[in-house]
């Protein structure tokens, strides 16, 4: 850790007591991806909650740089089921795009099916895959349970894939941890905080200090505009020990549970990434493709039915239409 504050120090990202918001203008970071990636020096773990509101993470997966610090991506998105079909295909092999769509489509939560982002992030890995030497060749890892839909009749069927903390912490040991490599994980933020109960709260009982965890800005609950004056310039990416956003009171950042009064920071989060003031970010649409699929649409609905999800719950694909019906193409909208 003292490695990681000493680079993030070289590059100007952290950010000390400000009297103003000039002065953290001038701390701002010009290379996010740079610091995040250098948090690899002291953790096997960086975790990033996504999908992201920018295009932080497709930009990262291109980075050069990446491959010298990264063996593995572990994602949400990913029905762990299907593990061989996503070895095959990040690899490079033949693999027909029908079979690698059920990674991300036949997980335990709908809403992967739609992603957009996940749509794009298998095949530009597979593709970044082609440049590199077999040894740095960039494996994914799908942490969901493996959940096999076609068994699924009854709610009773589902019922031992409901808590999916578990199954992360299961791949990430095995996968990553046990075997000395290092991972980037994309999965939502309350699979990522510290000393919470989540995914990564239970892996460090067993190693403590592997994780660094990264919250996207997405608005501050109060004062937004004047505290986003105090972020400055962006992108950046801001350590909360020892800056102001780590003296913030916890009230101001967007959680997900109460905490003590008197709490600072934002509670289980090392650092704080900000792409843009959060009325000029962009909400990820839903997959064209997805929509066209009617065979999936199908399948979306008979499972909806098993599931005895009652209606405008997200299991129905109508769900995520009608959203999309009603949604601006602004993250706030």
């Amino acid at each position: 850790m003292r490695i990681f504050l000493a680079v993030l120090a070289a590059m100007g990202l952290l950010v000390t007591p400000a009297t103003s918001a000039t002065a953290d203008h001038s701390r701002s970071s010009p290379d996010p991806a740079g610091a995040l990636l250098a948090a690899f020096d002291d953790h096997a773990l960086v975790a990033k909650s996504s999908p992201d509101v920018g295009n932080f993470l497709l930009d990262l997966i291109r980075d050069p740089r990446l491959p010298g610090k990264v063996n593995d991506i572990a994602v949400e998105c990913g029905n762990s089921l299907y593990q061989p079909i996503l070895d095959a295909y990040i690899a490079g092999a033949d693999v027909p795009i029908a079979d690698v769509r059920a990674v991300w489509r036949n997980t335990t939560q709908p809403s992967c099916g739609f992603s957009t982002f996940y749509e794009q992030l298998f095949p530009l890995v597979r593709q970044v895959n082609t440049t590199l030497p077999a040894a740095a060749k960039i494996r994914v890892l799908a942490c969901d349970p493996p959940v096999d839909w076609s068994r699924i009749r009854h709610p009773a069927d589902f019922t031992p894939f409901e808590d999916r903390d578990p199954a992360i912490v299961s791949v990430l040991k095995t996968q990553v941890l046990q075997e000395h490599r290092k991972a980037l994980l994309l999965f939502g933020l309350g699979h990522l905080t510290h000393n919470t109960g989540s995914a990564v709260g239970r892996l460090e009982q067993e190693y403590p200090g592997s994780a660094f965890v990264v919250a996207d800005h997405s608005g501050f609950v109060k004062d937004n505009a004047r505290l986003e004056r105090q972020l400055g310039s962006w992108p950046s990416l801001t350590t909360l020990k020892n800056s102001w956003l780590g003296r913030l009171d916890s009230s101001y950042f967007p959680l997900d549970r109460d905490f003590p009064p008197g709490t600072k920071g934002y509670p289980g989060v090392d650092a704080y990434l900000y792409e843009g003031p959060a009325s000029t970010l962009l909400r990820e649409p839903i997959s064209a493709q997805t929509v066209l699929d009617t065979d999936f649409l199908t399948e979306m609905r008979r499972r909806a039915t098993a599931l005895e999800a009652p209606p405008g719950a997200l299991e129905w694909p109508e769900f995520f239409l009608q959203r999309e019906r009603d949604s601006g193409v602004l993250l706030g909208d």
